[in-house]
């Protein structure tokens, strides 16, 4: 039974991605996202607890100069960003995860389970992990109206947690500062996209980056599966006009947010749709004032996670 819940657990927590690691002292909020979070205090006792029930969680002990397996403290530090960007969106509206939402989750663990054994604190950290957990708490949040979601993504696409993209790509910087010279000139992004594009289906799509039922894709999707420099540059592509030219490990591209008028319709629809609330917390996380303790690193939007400084 540890075993498998260790498993269970490890998944919850890496689908939550990956984070920095360090003690954390000196700050009100260890980790914060538009003043919601931990303290440090409160990050500091979960950090202990997890790598001392290393039969539950498969870590390594701490020891007396720090928190011992770094990679594993980044899933607790990431679990904890992502939950705090929950706790603000429900504190617009005065409210917070209830016993009601993680009853959701704990009434699935049964009585000789070893995460009966943790602390309350660590066991609602673990069920703030569970999809069915966040949606119940999530549904009594206001959701970003159409106008709302059209403002957001004239000022900064990924803000709205998805992204609607078409890109070149090609094989050389050379023919990459061609292609924006030819946009300079007015040439149309989908012929040139159609015409000179390494891409094997550009032919067809015009560069679209598309899902198989909408014109765009979750943000999670592109840090998940897409090259961290190709999402990187997405996301600071320009929301009005085309991005200068990326290097990648497939060749130089450059990146177009759609407008509006092409793909609006499908964001609206993803927010309509029973995982909406989920996108609504990816738009938190790719804009909010994130704070994070500067021994941990600092939060990174594009890759989703706290990266070291510098």
């Amino acid at each position: 039974m540890r075993s498998r819940l260790r498993s269970l657990i490890a998944v919850s927590l890496i689908a939550l991605g990956a984070s920095g690691c360090s003690t954390l002292t000196g700050s009100d909020l260890a980790v914060g996202v538009n003043g919601q979070g931990v303290t440090t205090e409160e990050a500091d006792a979960l950090l202990a607890e997890y790598f001392a029930e290393s039969e539950i969680f498969g870590t390594t002990p701490l020891d007396a100069g720090g928190f011992g397996d770094a990679d594993r403290a980044r899933l607790i530090l990431n679990a904890l960003v992502r939950s705090s960007a929950v706790a603000s969106l429900l504190a617009l509206s005065g409210d917070e995860i209830t016993d009601a939402d993680l009853d959701l989750y704990f009434s699935t663990v049964p009585s000789e389970s070893p995460l009966n054994e943790l602390s309350d604190e660590m066991r609602r950290l673990i069920a703030t992990t569970s999809t069915e957990v966040l949606l119940s708490a999530l549904s009594r949040v206001e959701l970003p109206t159409a106008e709302e979601l059209e403002a957001t993504y004239s000022e900064q696409p990924s803000a709205t947690g998805m992204l609607c993209l078409r890109h070149i790509l090609v094989a050389t910087e050379e023919e990459a500062n061609d292609v924006v010279a030819s946009l300079e000139d007015g040439v149309d992004f989908v012929t040139i996209a159609t015409q000179v594009s390494l891409e094997g289906s550009a032919a067809l799509t015009g560069g679209a980056l598309t899902g198989t039922e909408s014109e765009c894709l979750p943000t999670a999707q592109y840090i998940s599966n897409f090259d961290p420099d190709f999402v990187a540059a997405a996301f600071e592509a320009p929301a009005t006009t085309w991005s200068e030219p990326v290097k990648t490990q497939f060749g130089w591209h450059v990146i177009l947010n759609r407008p509006w008028a092409e793909i609006g319709d499908d964001v609206v629809a993803a927010y309509s749709s029973p995982d909406g609330a989920l996108f609504y917390v990816d738009a938190v996380l790719n804009s909010a004032d994130v704070t994070v303790d500067s021994r941990f690193g600092r939060w990174n939007p594009s890759s989703g996670r706290i990266v070291p400084l510098g």
